[in-house]
């Protein structure tokens, strides 16, 4: 038997973003069925939007392999064949977890409120040791997991990644870089090539719109308190015509990470470029993911391919 649920999503009236939004706050309202019963180890994903996110099947994974291995259940409700029966028993989670710097405001709080699940917000896509350190000690304190099972994932993923990484030392040179993405992945890649690799993050260039002061300052943040490096100067800006321009007025750079939109202007500065953030308009993306601790591999081995 289908379902069917009338939800109102013009595209004139805003972006994937808004939505992924519209679509949970149909969901908390018609579909997730109310219950005093919780699972201790069931949680319950969102922020990484299927297609917005051009990794967002593999990024998904990737966090749920991490999150299982903390003995817990994850709820990805896009992949696994998880689906409607899924979205309907959700409300039996412990905690949401949303990992995106801004969306979700509205519905986490509805969902709390309406179903007795709090939440918590990673502000961006955890890339690498580093920051999926950070992302998993959240989700522990939160849940109140072991701390001995906790460290013993987080060495034996650090352990894993850092054998693969110790190949590559020396092997690509040291990069100013200037990334152009969603606020997620601007926040996640930055820290990343920052934090764990050494690199200097030059400008940040947020690409998608944002309203709210509050959403605006998390994200500054998140690039202003890296560990290595000096803060890039960071731009919002959604216009191409714009965004093109701080690139090419930006002398100093020698790496363009960003989406499609962005080849030309590489091309016109002679700079390395990496498509790495929606839209790719040229490359079929199954399960590759940039997130958590193998999808930095992922990334690492992206910066080679196109040296």
């Amino acid at each position: 038997m289908s379902l069917f649920f009338p939800i109102e999503t013009p595209g004139f009236a805003g972006d994937s973003n808004l939505g992924y939004e519209v679509i949970w706050n149909t969901m908390i309202d018609q579909v997730i069925e109310p219950t005093e019963e919780k699972e201790e180890n069931l949680v319950n994903l969102f922020g990484i939007i299927p297609y917005h996110d051009p990794f967002w099947s593999g990024n998904l994974e990737e966090i749920s392999r991490i999150l299982k291995k903390l003995g817990l259940k994850v709820n990805t409700f896009f992949t696994e064949q998880q689906g409607m029966e899924t979205i309907k028993s959700c409300a039996r989670a412990s905690l949401n977890i949303i990992i995106h710097p801004w969306i979700l405001k509205g519905p986490a709080e509805r969902f709390e409120e309406k179903f007795h699940v709090p939440y918590i917000r990673y502000p961006g896509l955890p890339i690498g040791a580093s920051d999926t350190r950070r992302f998993v000690l959240a989700v522990a304190e939160a849940l109140k997991l072991d701390d001995r099972l906790v460290n013993q994932v987080l060495e034996e993923e650090e352990i894993y990644v850092y054998r693969y990484l110790a190949q590559a030392i020396g092997t690509l040179s040291w990069k100013k870089f200037a990334v152009v993405a969603d606020g997620s992945t601007a926040v996640g890649i930055t820290r990343y090539l920052a934090n764990d690799y050494s690199f200097t993050p030059v400008l940040v260039i947020i690409s998608e719109p944002l309203f709210r002061q509050e959403d605006k300052e998390r994200i500054v943040t998140e690039l202003m308190t890296l560990e290595y490096a000096k803060p890039p100067r960071v731009v919002f800006c959604a216009d191409q015509y714009e965004i093109n321009q701080e690139l090419l007025k930006q002398e100093d750079i020698s790496l363009i990470i960003g989406s499609s939109n962005e080849e030309e202007v590489s091309s016109l500065k002679e700079v390395q470029n990496i498509v790495a953030a929606f839209p790719i308009k040229d490359r079929l993306i199954f399960n590759r993911a940039y997130a958590g601790y193998r999808g930095s591999l992922t990334l690492i081995e992206d910066l080679y391919d196109n040296l």
